[in-house]
């Protein structure tokens, strides 16, 4: 593993130089361009912004707020304990979202979607930014100072396989947070967890069975009711479908719309499948290697996508009509690794409509409609003057 490691580190590192010899040798107006001072130069005004940001009030109106939240995984050490390489895996991302709403996360496998949630909850402490949650700034809160707020913030898991403990009843499974956090008195925990399982479509007798007697799409539904036994505001739903063939994704999400409906719950759905998150989403956040690149309501980015990496994403999304042909954008060479992200725009390596400047400077994140925001050197980086038109990789991808 450390050699394959080895290897792609310095096919890279050859790259970069053969790169930097072509433009030397062309003369471009980037030629003697200092790309280390360059980066300097925009994490400081990253840090700037961050921390004129920690003066603003959180938004009144809103459910959950993330400012500049980032989460970076030390990979290298020094002997004293200095840390000296990291992943980052979540790079200054920012987002709104309010009661009732579903916020839509969507990237390649890798991107940092998964590690958002979870540092969203605290289940991974967050490097730096903030979480405000009903207005309280929960990012630096300590455990014991973050129960209270367990039942107001539970999460789904990816695999309804692993995430069940197989030596308990799903009475067990259910009726242990009930118990913990007592949500009722301990006479009702079990016409409570009944309760529970009914509306999330699990049979009465299902309370003495173990998981393993169970089928994916009823383990899922068995996590679903897990998350709903504490009364929470919000859910972080983390691929809770991907695991599931296609007509059981459709009751799981059926499911979870119903919930939202009834019971007033703010999700943050998890997914790579454009279809299913068109479809329960109402914002939608596209991530690449730990940032965020656009994001938007859903009928902007659907209707209008700025980004290529989006443009790139919808473009494999299958039409079942057999007569719409497809102009599939496809993207050259792999997601590059986050603990050494490339320098300018991160998806200049693998962009189609890469310029020089994207090599070396990276696209500043802003608003081109309302709340409609993107990171391109394809649209204005001053001022925006009226609407934005997406530069379209589909045409190029027909031409081609």
């Amino acid at each position: 593993m450390s050699i394959k490691k080895t290897e792609s580190y310095e096919e890279a590192l050859e790259k970069e130089e053969l790169k930097e010899e072509r433009e030397q040798a062309a003369g471009g107006e980037f030629a003697s361009f200092d790309d280390a001072l360059e980066a300097e130069k925009e994490q400081a005004a990253r840090d700037a912004q961050a921390k004129a940001d920690l003066d603003l009030p959180p938004d009144p109106d809103v459910l959950l707020e993330v400012r500049h939240l980032k989460k970076y995984f030390p990979i290298k050490k020094s002997m004293s304990g200095k840390v000296l390489v990291s992943l980052r895996a979540v790079d200054d991302v920012s987002f709104k979202l309010k009661a009732g709403e579903t916020l839509g996360i969507v990237g390649e496998s890798g991107c940092g979607k998964t590690t958002l949630g979870r540092t969203i909850l605290k289940l991974h402490e967050p490097t730096d930014g903030q979480i405000f949650f009903e207005g309280q700034e929960i990012a630096k809160y300590k455990p014991s100072k973050m129960r209270p707020l367990r039942t107001q913030m539970q999460i789904i898991f990816q695999d309804p396989y692993s995430s069940l403990p197989p030596r308990s009843t799903v009475g067990g499974i259910l009726s242990e947070p009930v118990k913990v956090h007592k949500i009722v008195p301990p006479n009702e925990v079990k016409d409570y967890v009944l309760k529970i399982m009914e509306q999330c479509g699990l049979r009465d007798y299902y309370y003495e069975r173990y998981p393993h007697e169970f089928s994916g799409g009823q383990r899922q539904r068995i996590c679903i009711a897990r998350a709903l036994t504490v009364q929470p505001k919000l859910v972080i739903c983390d691929e809770p479908v991907s695991a599931l063939d296609v007509s059981i994704q459709a009751q799981i999400i059926n499911l979870l719309k119903q919930l939202q409906t009834t019971m007033g719950f703010t999700y943050v759905f998890i997914s790579h499948d454009l279809s299913v998150v068109k479809h329960i989403s109402d914002q939608i956040g596209v991530m690449y290697l730990g940032s965020m690149v656009e994001f938007g309501d859903k009928k902007s980015i659907f209707e209008n996508p700025l980004h290529p990496y989006t443009q790139a994403l919808f473009s494999a999304v299958p039409n079942p009509n057999p007569d719409v042909k497809m102009n599939r954008i496809v993207l050259k060479g792999d997601i590059p690794s986050p603990a050494n992200p490339p320098k300018g725009c991160k998806f200049h390596t693998r962009c189609p409509m890469a310029k020089e400047i994207c090599s070396h400077i990276a696209p500043v994140y802003k608003e081109y409609e309302p709340g409609h925001f993107a990171a391109c050197h394809c649209y204005p980086q001053g001022e925006v003057n009226g609407p934005v038109k997406a530069v379209s990789l589909q045409d190029e991808a027909g031409e081609n």
